[in-house]
């Protein structure tokens, strides 16, 4: 029997490989222009005809070749940017396969001129499948030019697929973007069809979104990460539901790839903010160490693999929702003259709070909430940007009970109420409690008791009856009326501040603290754990009446701002962060 399997000849192999490399006139472009980039040009000049189909054609003023480096260029294989192994996981350059010029000349007809600064003449090569077919020594600068005419003309089925001159226009536009966007210290000059199509000078980023866009990318923030052997730069847009489309760009060492991991840690930063992730712009670079870095999974490179991936995509996700949850923060001046409750007033319309509760009792609200309530904890910045102003604070004490103040709970979390139709006050419930009762047992004397029917019975350790005795002053002056006999304490009463339900937490945590005899602190830190422990904890449901009486209290104490420990209490949004 006839065996069926056999070599394929060898112009089929390098055809094959080559259709890997080029897919259509976009990829050749990318690739000579990489080339261009490697060879340290300053100014590239692109000549397009047809879409790329009858010409690409790009002038360099690079190192240029010498006459050897020329006919070796378009050999398989034959690379100046790699030597050994190890350099393929220490790849600087934009290309390093030796693949892009062997493959272009295989499937076109392909001219290169060339000329290095130190030789008396250049070299002007024909070469056509793979072959040199003439050369002849040319007097020219510096430089490279390459002229890709008639691709694929001995491959009619692959040009027969090519789409059309539109569409094949639009792939070399967004080729040429991506590398104008990453390399901004060239001057480009783009023609087609003999018209200049695009002119760029050197650049910022912001300055080169704007020209390549123009006034569709006027929403962007910019975003930087500086951590250990990383480095990330870059805009992301505001969300924006007038957009039905954005631009997305992800450089890693400012070559443009595809990475699905961090693609999907970006959108989902804008989780809660926009529906439709399709609609949201970033233009992302990554500087990472070339040594944490694999380029050698895709033909094209189009695709990379990073070391610690998944850190680096949770700091840029990170990152981007501090910047987002930044545009909506509110200014000392912007509430100067807002009276919390005068504003309450207009309430009576309720149609903005009523929106809102049906809004953010969506899940993804409530939980897009919480990760901003924490990110504010974590940033000294925000908190002095949300403080507010003195004025603002004594403005409680024009308050009319006439007046009401519409509230909600978030979660068994947050309280939030509005303020004068513009601003929502979010409200931590546990820490506005807690900030409560702290002032309340700093400044008040000859504190009420609720008195028990019968005294409770605790037993105590050595240890927790010594330093309990230390501070048994202080706690009859907060109105705790204990006696101690033996190993136990007997609680007669408590202060009526503390509810049944918490005094159980209040006494373990008053015993397990240390309490030195004649310490100064003593009575400061007594007050700490009673506000903290005796405080509405998160997960309680609070009615109406309780979250007014909460609001009230908080807004009447001496600072309404922060707990003793310094964390925010409450936050003013604007209302749209909602």
């Amino acid at each position: 029997m006839k065996n069926i399997i056999q070599f394929l000849p060898e112009k089929v192999i390098q055809q094959i490989a080559a259709g890997e490399v080029i897919q259509r006139p976009s990829s050749v472009l990318r690739e000579i222009l990489e080339n261009a980039i490697d060879a340290n040009a300053k100014t590239i000049d692109i000549f397009i005809k047809d879409s790329g189909k009858t010409l690409i054609q790009l002038i360099d003023d690079g190192i240029g070749m010498s006459i050897d480096d020329a006919k070796m260029s378009i050999q398989k294989h034959a690379t100046s940017k790699i030597k050994k192994t190890d350099d393929l996981f220490r790849i600087k350059t934009k290309g390093f396969r030796g693949e892009a010029l062997s493959s272009i000349a295989l499937i076109s007809q392909l001219e290169i001129q060339t000329k290095k600064r130190e030789d008396v003449v250049g070299i002007h090569l024909f070469v056509e499948e793979g072959k040199v077919k003439k050369q002849i020594p040319i007097n020219m600068l510096q430089g490279t030019r390459i002229s890709v005419k008639n691709i694929f003309y001995k491959l009619p089925v692959r040009r027969q697929f090519l789409k059309s001159s539109r569409i094949e226009f639009q792939h070399i536009i967004y080729e040429f973007h991506k590398i104008v966007l990453a390399h901004r210290n060239i001057t480009y000059r783009f023609y087609h069809n003999d018209k200049i199509i695009f002119y760029f000078k050197k650049t910022s980023l912001r300055e080169r979104i704007q020209e390549i866009f123009k006034n569709e990318k006027k929403n962007l923030v910019p975003i930087l990460i500086k951590k250990n052997r990383i480095f990330v730069e870059g805009f992301v847009s505001v969300p924006d539901v007038s957009m039905k489309k954005g631009d997305q760009f992800l450089l890693v060492n400012q070559r443009c790839v595809t990475h699905l991991l961090l693609h999907k840690k970006i959108i989902h930063a804008y989780d809660g903010f926009l529906k439709n992730f399709k609609t949201t712009s970033y233009f992302i670079f990554i500087f990472i160490d070339s040594s944490l870095v694999n380029w050698n999974i895709h033909p094209t490179k189009k695709e990379v693999k990073l070391e610690e991936e998944e850190t680096i995509g949770i700091m840029i996700q990170q990152e981007i929702k501090n910047v987002l949850f930044s545009q909506y923060k509110v200014k000392n001046k912007e509430l100067k003259n807002y009276d919390i409750f005068l504003s309450c007033k207009s309430l009576k319309k309720d149609y903005l709070l009523n929106n809102l509760y049906k809004k953010l009792y969506d899940k993804e609200k409530i939980v897009r909430l919480e990760n901003f309530y924490h990110k504010l904890n974590e940033s000294v910045t925000f908190k002095n940007n949300f403080q507010l102003t003195n004025e603002l604070h004594h403005l409680v004490s024009h308050y009319d009970k006439k007046r009401e103040i519409k509230t909600f709970q978030i979660n068994r979390k947050y309280i939030i109420f509005v303020l004068n139709d513009e601003y929502m006050v979010l409200v931590d419930q546990h820490r506005a409690h807690q900030n409560i009762l702290f002032e309340f047992f700093d400044r008040k004397k000859n504190l009420i008791s609720q008195q028990f029917l019968f005294p409770i019975k605790v037993k105590l350790l050595k240890k927790e009856s010594l330093s309990l005795k230390n501070i048994k002053t202080d706690l009859i002056s907060f109105g705790f009326h204990l006696y101690f006999c033996k190993k136990y304490v007997y609680l007669y009463s408590v202060p009526e501040q503390i509810q049944q339900n918490m005094l159980i937490e209040v006494i373990q945590n008053i015993i397990t603290y240390n309490f030195i005899k004649g310490k100064k602190n003593n009575k400061k830190k007594l007050i700490q754990i009673i506000s903290k422990s005796a405080s509405i904890k998160y997960g309680t449901k609070l009615y109406p009446e309780k979250m007014k009486c909460i609001i009230k209290d908080l807004f009447s104490c001496q600072n309404p701002n922060y707990t003793y420990s310094g964390d925010p209490i409450f936050f003013v949004l604007n209302k749209n962060f909602f």
